[in-house]
């Protein structure tokens, strides 16, 4: 189940896409509907200026004209050259005023639709490019099987390598009757402001949701309490079943993603930081010796998780959390 804010993401972001290919998609309609639909008319062009200025030199051509039907009007007939001025021309009516030349004379208002046309392969390419470290590395993950316990993160579900579940985040629900806060100085300010975007989203606010993760038998494996800010960096609070804190997972730069890992008295005990570089959602999870404890290969539909066999107890649980962080579309 997705959350609110998580759908008003998505509602806020696909009406800006809307609004941004309608924008993009204006002049392309309006001119094919005028050359191939307009009314036909006859145009009287009486007078041509030029304007030229630093960057362009621009010409505008007025005159009257008599459409097909009878009716008639002045103004500004588009689509002419200087040189044009006091000839009789054919133009056709649109709703944006006459316009003469056809598509040949108007083809640059054609060009706003150019990004929709390279928008799909340049995105599919740099897709392809910030994906493919994560696919290699998780598919190195899935053959070594013997190198710890290995899991995968999708959606709300976590597996094991050979498909048997392993837990589900639940809907946001309310704290365990036995939780007790933690409250750890030195909470990251964000690196960047919140956007328009995120107001409209409804991300800019200070917000505390409990989530449990449950096992296949329905029994509760751990509780995580996550808290968004409007100024501050994100956190997850690791809980056991009955609300015992066990680790504080706090965000300290969203691009490249890094995390330290503290206990719930403040001891930093660990940290995540991304593996190969800015564009990169796979993370290393270090002890704080700097041992790797776990390693994180995101795919971009799911998550491979390797949890060395070394590991202390709670980098499991800490490497789930992290890993549905990299997916939270409400940060």
């Amino acid at each position: 189940m997705r959350s609110h804010a998580a759908l008003r993401v998505r509602l806020v972001a696909l009406t800006l896409l809307i609004a941004a290919v309608a924008a993009m998609l204006f002049w392309p309609v309006v001119m094919t509907y005028t050359f191939v639909y307009g009314e036909k008319a006859t145009a009287s062009v009486t007078n041509c200026e030029t304007i030229r200025n630093n960057k362009s030199t621009n010409t505008t051509c007025t005159g009257t004209w008599r459409a097909e039907g009878g009716d008639t009007g002045s103004g500004e007939i588009y689509g002419l050259d200087k040189d044009q001025e006091g000839d009789t021309v054919p133009v056709r009516l649109g709703p944006m005023g006459p316009y003469a030349g056809g598509f040949g004379r108007s083809w640059y208002l054609f060009l706003t639709a150019v990004p929709l046309l390279l928008a799909p392969l340049i995105g599919l390419w740099a897709l392809r490019a910030t994906l493919a470290s994560g696919r290699k590395l998780a598919e190195s993950l899935l053959a070594d099987p013997a190198g710890g316990t290995l899991l995968v993160v999708s959606g709300d579900k976590v597996f094991h390598a050979d498909g048997l579940p392993h837990a589900t985040l639940s809907p946001p629900g309310a704290p365990s009757p036995g939780h007790r806060p933690v409250e750890v100085p030195g909470r990251r300010r964000r690196l960047f402001e919140r956007t328009g975007f995120d107001r409209a989203a409804g991300l800019n606010r200070d917000a505390t949701e409990f989530r449990a993760l449950t096992g296949p038998r329905g029994h509760t494996l751990a509780v995580v309490e996550y808290r968004s800010g409007v100024d501050l960096e994100p956190e997850d609070v690791l809980l056991d079943p009955s609300g015992t804190p066990l680790a504080l997972i706090r965000r300290i730069a969203p691009v490249p993603r890094a995390y330290e890992i503290l206990d719930p008295g403040g001891t930093l005990i660990g940290s995540a930081a991304n593996l190969d570089g800015r564009h990169s959602s796979s993370l290393r999870v270090t002890d704080s010796r700097g041992a790797t404890v776990a390693t994180i290969a995101h795919t971009g539909r799911r998550c491979v998780v390797r949890v060395e066999s070394t590991a202390p107890p709670p980098f499991r649980d800490v490497a789930i959390v992290i890993a549905f962080a990299t997916f939270r579309t409400t940060d």
